[in-house]
């Protein structure tokens, strides 16, 4: 099991046990918007199969990634964590766009970015997000293709010495601990996001009640860490 000995870390493994729920109720809730013919009934059957399956990806990529962690095993963590992220970044351009679905469904040269790219244009400024999970993904990426070895080197070193097991030890070290933490908080701010694309309204009381239990233990972060 994963756990927090750093500075904070009552506080922050308070964080990781209520971000493991939420996971659990949004993706409950998530699947249960997807397979609802009255919430879905303007998309065609392969369409809403699409969504589902994608949906699906996300969050067994997001268990995964605390599954990973749990056995200390980082690299494989965040590996996880950035196929969840990329098909987070696909299911939004597919959700707010009938047309992007039927190019992805239809078209082998599909182009995400490009789809990315028009959605920002027409996004006002007011409607944007300080939040962007195309940029966190990009982050990830460079961290798991090793780009800076320089960076990524120290975080594996605990007490002067490199673990060679696969997973890294019993206790992760202080500066890969800090690292996880900003992974974890950022895999919050993602999830959010992505909840976005699906109206509650009382579908869900209990998702609904644990998205502001969430938000308000986010909201003690920040304080926390301003």
């Amino acid at each position: 099991m994963f756990t927090f000995t750093i500075e904070n870390s009552d506080f922050l493994n308070e964080f990781y046990a209520m971000l493991k729920n939420y996971v659990k109720e949004c993706y409950a809730f998530s699947t249960k918007y997807l397979i609802d013919p009255t919430l879905m009934e303007d998309y065609r059957e392969q369409e809403k199969l699409t969504l589902i399956v994608l949906n699906k990806s996300i969050y067994q990529n997001i268990f995964n990634t605390m599954a990973q962690l749990d056995n200390n095993m980082v690299f494989s963590a965040l590996s996880c964590l950035e196929n969840a992220l990329y098909n987070m970044r696909l299911f939004y351009v597919l959700k707010i766009n009938r047309h992007n679905l039927y190019k992805y469904m239809t078209d082998e040269y599909f182009d995400l970015a490009k789809c990315e790219e028009i959605a920002e244009k027409n996004t006002d400024d007011k409607d944007k997000s300080e939040f962007s999970i195309k940029d966190f993904y990009k982050d990830l990426k460079s961290a798991n293709r090793f780009e800076d070895i320089k960076t990524i080197l120290p975080l594996q070193i605990n007490d002067g010495n490199l673990y060679v097991g696969l997973s890294n030890g019993s206790e992760l070290g202080e500066k890969l601990q800090d690292k996880v933490r900003g992974y974890i908080v950022s895999m919050y701010r993602a999830l959010n996001n992505h909840n976005q694309m699906f109206f509650n309204g009382g579908i869900d009381k209990n998702a609904e009640e644990l998205e502001g239990q969430m938000y308000r233990k986010f909201m003690d972060y920040v304080r926390l860490y301003a």
